[in-house]
Parts: structure tokens; sequence; C-alpha cells
């Protein structure tokens, strides 16, 4: 191998078992690195190829403070931690690794994660793969849109959460001379947000302004820090406002950032969620890192007013140009024009003509298998079968046969053979819509076929050699799957090769002209009804909306209002009322609990009867009946720590 790897690691036993791992494979080691200031001097020193980086490591600066200047020199690298919560993942995610390693790992387990992140940088540079916008890029992009106020402040939080996960978001000032309400986006339902202002805010929680104050007269401050579990409870015991929103919308911590203007004025930027163990310092370190791009989230979006519409009458009719479905507005027939499904169209225009695995990401009812064909049609492949396979519609005892088929007598029922969807799309495609529903045992499987390229199947004695492209796609945040240990890492990466991320119809809403007169043209000419335009009422109605089921969610809405509609008008849209996201409540008041949390508390309590004591005799392993390791796992995911044990 001519792979020089640095090794940049304060536990000596770990890196040293990295390091004679790495040898025994044929890699050359040219250090090891306790802190970042010591990696940095053997990086000019000894120029190497490849890092693999803790996060956690000796002095005050994190392997995510390192994986910034590296990403700055080009220097690949992989993060080795024994930590794959929600919110390191984030914050790791955001500065782009080639790989993720969760200690403790086997060999075979790094050898195949760095096979993995060879080739993923191999067919970057192949590529010349623009990165993800930054954050400061998505915000200036943002910024300069013709959208209002309120649209641009949900895109934002929809940016932000790309590395702060939070379920609401609260930005406020005390300064008087500022005209800026105190804002809450408040996320309703898979990242579609609500902005509220404070006012309406304690109409929906039914709480006075009286009430309000007397609370927000608390002497509680909570300043740059954040609050999980026992610290996010102790806080609402200090802070009345945030224990009645907090309780009202089941938030269980907080991550509180304050920032001074460019004008001068103090701005606090309060981060909820729902989750017990959100929030950490290296999102800290994130949010001061993108101190000039949340100034100019203040400047250039809430403090900017919305200019005045002039009104008009609500029967006039939307000019809008009957070619707007047409071949210039369209990309081999997938419609709209916006910059972000221009830079998908340029991903597809790169991609399409290589070999390479891609990742197709974005929520239900943006396009995703549209994607995959138009993939495959652009492609050397395009004469030769696309298969389509729905993970998430297999049934679980028979997903081997489905994908790898099987031989006759391979089990009861197997009364001939069957060839296998991998089998079926030899020389083709096939792609594998929903891959986060996929169970774990198959997963095993699956990730042995992107490595070895062949299959075996079920109840046969022999591999066959399968010549297929893998377009995967997935509506689930994989990083969060990953976290929770229902989607393996190195088939993560393995799969997220080329990701292509769908926007929301909520994020282009430019588009939204151009979707509703196509959809209406095809339903028109299958209908034979004499509809030919949408009032402007109608229209902007389409254009309010928040579209929690995206583009498919549109047609259905088109087609609905084609067949109410008369004299040749759409005048009006109905639009359906999302149900409400809160919590379900019992006849009591009290919110029904997950099983999850249910699990939680009961672990919890064994441990308190066992004072804290997990192995041998009399732990709590012993009382509950399972092997120790498995119950060390569980109180791993579940976020319990010694301090709730007390």
């Amino acid at each position: 191998m001519e792979e020089n790897i640095l090794i940049v690691e304060d536990e000596f036993i770990v890196a040293n078992d990295l390091r004679i791992m790495l040898q025994k494979a044929g890699y050359k080691v040219c250090g090891i690195a306790p802190s970042v200031a010591k990696a940095l001097d053997l990086i000019k020193t000894k120029s190497p190829d490849w890092i693999l980086l803790d996060i956690f490591l000796q002095g005050t600066k994190t392997g995510i403070d390192l994986a910034g200047q590296l990403t700055e020199m080009g220097i690949p690298f992989i993060y080795i931690s024994a930590n794959t919560n929600q919110g390191i993942l984030e914050a790791a995610k955001a500065t782009q690794p080639y790989g993720f390693l969760v200690k403790p790992f086997r060999e075979k387990d790094l050898l195949v994660m760095l096979d993995i992140a060879l080739y993923r940088h191999k067919q970057s540079k192949k590529f010349n793969q623009p990165k993800e916008l930054s954050l400061p890029e998505q915000i200036a992009q943002i910024a300069g849109k013709e959208d209002s106020r309120e649209e641009k402040l949900k895109q934002v939080a929809t940016a932000l959460q790309g590395i702060i996960p939070f379920d609401c978001l609260s930005i406020a000032t005390n300064e008087t001379s500022v005209e800026a309400d105190q804002v809450y986006l408040i996320n309703s339902s898979v990242n579609i947000f609500q902005l509220l202002t404070l006012k309406e805010v304690l109409e929906v929680m039914g709480v006075s302004q009286r009430d309000y104050t007397s609370w927000k007269s608390s002497p509680a401050e909570f300043k740059n820090q954040f609050y999980n579990n026992f610290d996010f409870r102790r806080l609402k015991m200090d802070s009345l406002w945030l224990k009645a929103l907090s309780d009202h919308y089941k938030y269980q911590s907080a991550l509180s950032f304050d920032l001074r203007s460019d004008d001068g004025y103090l701005f606090k930027f309060t981060f909820l969620s729902t989750g017990p163990d959100s929030y950490n310092k290296l999102q800290l370190d994130l949010l001061q890192k993108n101190e000039a791009a949340l100034k100019q989230l203040i400047s250039a979006i809430l403090l900017k007013k919305d200019p005045e519409v002039k009104q008009v009458h609500p029967r006039r009719i939307a000019v809008l140009p009957r070619a707007a479905a047409g071949e210039q507005q369209s990309f081999n027939g997938i419609i709209g024009q916006s910059p972000l499904l221009k830079a998908v169209f340029n991903k597809i225009t790169l991609v399409a003509p290589d070999e390479t695995s891609v990742l197709i990401m974005g929520e239900s009812g943006t396009g995703k298998e549209r994607i995959a064909q138009t993939i495959h049609t652009l492609s050397p492949r395009k004469n030769k079968p696309m298969i389509t396979v729905n993970c998430a519609a297999l049934p679980i005892n028979l997903i081997e046969s489905e994908l790898f088929g099987h031989e006759r007598g391979a089990f009861t029922g197997a009364t001939e053979k069957r060839i296998g969807k991998f089998e079926q799309a030899d020389g083709g495609t096939i792609f594998l819509d929903e891959i986060g529903e996929l169970p774990l045992e198959a997963q095993v499987k699956l990730l042995r076929v992107l490595q070895e390229r062949e299959i075996e199947r079920l109840g046969g004695n022999y591999t066959k050699k399968v010549n297929v492209r893998i377009i995967a796609a997935t509506n689930r945040k994989l990083e969060k799957e990953v976290a929770e240990g229902r989607f393996r890492l190195d088939l993560y990466y393995r799969l997220n090769v080329f990701p292509i991320e769908l926007p929301a119809l909520r994020q282009r809403k430019e588009d939204i002209p151009l979707l509703a007169n196509y959809f209406l043209d095809r339903f028109v000419k299958k209908s034979n009804r004499a509809i030919t335009v949408i009032s402007d009422e109608a229209m902007q109605t389409l254009m309010e909306y928040d579209w929690a089921g995206n583009i498919r969610e549109l047609e259905h809405l088109i087609e609905r209002s084609l067949l109410m509609a008369t004299d040749g008008v759409i005048d009006y849209m109905e639009i359906p009322v999302i149900p409400s996201s809160r919590p379900v409540q019992t006849t009591e008041g009290s919110r029904i609990r997950t099983m999850e949390e249910m699990e939680r508390e009961h672990i919890l309590e064994i441990l308190k009867i066992c004072k804290g004591k997990v192995f041998g005799e009399g732990g709590a392993a012993e009382l509950l009946n399972i092997p120790a390791t498995t119950l060390y796992s569980k109180i791993k995911k579940l976020g319990i720590r010694y301090e709730f044990v007390k």
C-alpha cells in the first residue's frame, strides 16, 4: 500500500493496536499524535496521505477542530470514536469525513472502512464533486431569494438542522431599540417548520401575557451552554417560562448561544429538543465557527421586513406560461427550474455515465424514483433492465430470497428455483427504494454484495458474480438511524459514495406554478374537461402551503381540484389540514410513553435497586435475566448515566 497514514488518538493502547493492524495489512504509519497540536506538527513533517482521527483528544481542541483544517489542506480523514449519538454524528458529518469507525472495532472492520474510504475518495476526485454548500453559503443563498421573511426563516431552520438537531429554535433580543419580534421556529412534522411569534406561542399554550412577564422575571440566565437530562431538569426549576414551554411541547434538552450582531445588539439562540441527550460541546463549537453566518441571518433575514404587496382581484386569472411544463422547463421530464433543483440536475449529469453507487435522499413524494430512472436512462446501461425493489414492502422472512434468489428445496414451500432481484438486474441497475427500512440481518448480506459483487442463492452452494449498478434511496435520516443502532455505519458509507439530496417542495416554491400547470395539462387531457387555467387566488394558496407530501401531494390536489372546478377555471384549492403533531394524551392528561421510554425507566429502576451494579451476582443484568453486555449496550443507547442512578 502506498497510503501513508497518521493516527491521531490519545489512548496509546488503541493507537498502537491501530498501528499494528495497519502495518500488518501493508499500510505505512507515519506517526501517532495524542493532540491536535502534535498532529499539526506531524502533518508538516510527515505529509500523511490519510488521517485516522479520534474526536476527543488531549488538550482543549477536539478532532472536529482539526477536521476543519484537514479539509482546507485537502487531506482525507476517517473518524474513530466510541460515541455515535446523533449530536456527535451531526457535528462530524458537517466536516465531511470519508468514514466513521466505531470503537471497539475488529481488524476486519478497520480494513473494510479504509477500503470504502479509499473508494469514495477516488470517486470524489474522479468527479471533482463540489462539496455541499456550507452554512454561510446556504444562508447567503436564502437571503438573496425573493421569498417572504417567513419562508426564508423556515429555510434557514432546515439549513441549521443539518448541523444542530432541534425541535424548536427561539431567536430573541432584549434590545428595546431593535424592531424584531421574538420568533419560534417549531418543527411540526418531518422538518416542516412553523414560524410563530411570542404572542402566537402564548395563544397556543393558553398562557397570558401577564403570566409570561412574571415567569420571565425569574433570575435564571443560561448562556453559551448545553443542558441534557439532569442539567435540563435543574434549568427548568430556575426558569419558569422554559418549564412551561418544555412541559407543553415535551422538550427534554436545550442549547443556548448568545451572539452580538454587527450593530452591537445581543441576540439569544435557544435550541430545544424532545430528545433527552441531544446537545454537546461540539455543537457549541460549530455555532461559534458559524458566527458570521448567524450574523447574516440576523441582518439580512430576521430584521428585514417584507415589502408591501399590492392587492389584486382574487378572480384575476394567473398568467402562467402554457409551455411551463414543456421541454424548456424540464430535465428529462423532471419539472423545475429552481437553483436547488438545477444543482440536482448537475449531479445527475455528472454521475449518470459512471458506474458508481448513488444514494438519493429526500422526503416522501420528492421524486426519488424518478431521479433513479433518469440516472439509469442517461447511463451506458440504459438498454439493460432497471429493477426496482421496495425494501419497506419485503416480508422479513423472504428478504434474502427476494434479493438473492433461492434453490429448489431451500426451505418449506420452495418448490422451484427462484431468480433474485440482483440476478434479474445483471448488466443493468438495481434501485433499492427505502433502503433505511432494511433489517440489520439483510444489511450485512447487502454489504457483502456491494463489496464482492457476488451473490449466493439461498440453499445454494456456490457464488455467482453479478454486474449491477446500485442506486439506493431513503426518506430517513440515515445518520440518526446509525446513531440509534438501526443501520450499519459501514453500509451507510459504502452506499453514500455519491449522495444526491432532493429538496422538499417547500424549499423550491418557485417551481410550484410549473408543476401545477404540468399536472393540470396532464389531467385535462385524460378527463377531456375544459379547465385551462388557475386563478391568482388559488395559485397563491398553493404557494403559501408547506407541502408535507411534496410533489405527490400537489399532484393529487390538482387532480381533485380539477374535478371540482367550474367555468373553465380552478378558483379554489381545498388545502388539507395537517393534524397536530403534539404527543397523544391519555384521559388523565398524561402523555403516552413510547416503548423506549418505558424500557429506559425500567432499567433505571433496576439499576437503582442494584445501586448501579451492572455485572456479576446481584447485578442488574442478573435481575433482568439478560447478558451483561446486552444491558451495557442498552444503557449506552438509552443515554442512562450514573447521576440518574444515584
